[in-house]
């Protein structure tokens, strides 16, 4: 296989993968998160020996893929929370002198990472519909070769911000 038939195939792919981000990528956030943890389940039930019967094989797989894909739902979680402590106590131990006299207090960053655990993970999600159509159409543009052009991602990016909020929107409506 010669480097054209290689590029053109990962461009296909990156295409493929951009455009299902950019279109609706929040709604498989989650199975992208739990997918280890599954993964580890049908990992499990392939390596038992044969003496164990099927069922009790799948029994195992299903209960390893349960739990590990639990296990990586609660990292994320935790992860997300993290970050959001990191980010905002920082954040307010660094604007303190900007905004009130004198040197920062050592709890300012504390109550600030308080704040960040409970709040960021709210405006994550509430952030992900665009951060994926983002990423999306950063993907897809490569894939046609044009990232450098910024109309054309801000575009595919725009496109897909407003099918995933209209597919969440349209979803919605069922539900009520």
């Amino acid at each position: 296989m010669n480097d054209l038939e290689t590029g053109l195939g990962l461009r296909i792919v990156a295409g493929l993968v951009g455009a299902t981000l950019a279109l609706a990528g929040a709604r498989f956030y989650k199975l992208a998160v739990m997918a280890p943890g599954l993964l580890l389940g049908v990992v499990v039930g392939l390596a038992l020996p044969d003496s164990v019967n099927d069922p009790i094989k799948a029994i195992a797989a299903v209960a390893v893929a349960v739990f590990g894909a639990l296990v990586c739902r609660f990292v994320e979680r935790a992860a997300v929370a993290s970050f959001g402590a990191v980010l905002s106590g920082g954040a307010v131990y660094t604007a303190w002198p900007f905004v009130m006299s004198g040197e920062t207090p050592w709890w300012v960053a504390l109550v600030g990472a308080l704040v960040g655990v409970f709040l960021f993970p709210r405006a994550f999600r509430a952030l992900l519909k665009p951060l994926t159509a983002c990423l999306g159409a950063l993907s897809l543009a490569w894939a046609l070769a044009m990232q450098d052009n910024l109309l054309v991602v801000g575009g595919i990016a725009a496109l897909g911000t407003l099918v995933q909020f209209g597919l969440s929107r349209k979803r919605n409506k069922e539900k009520a």
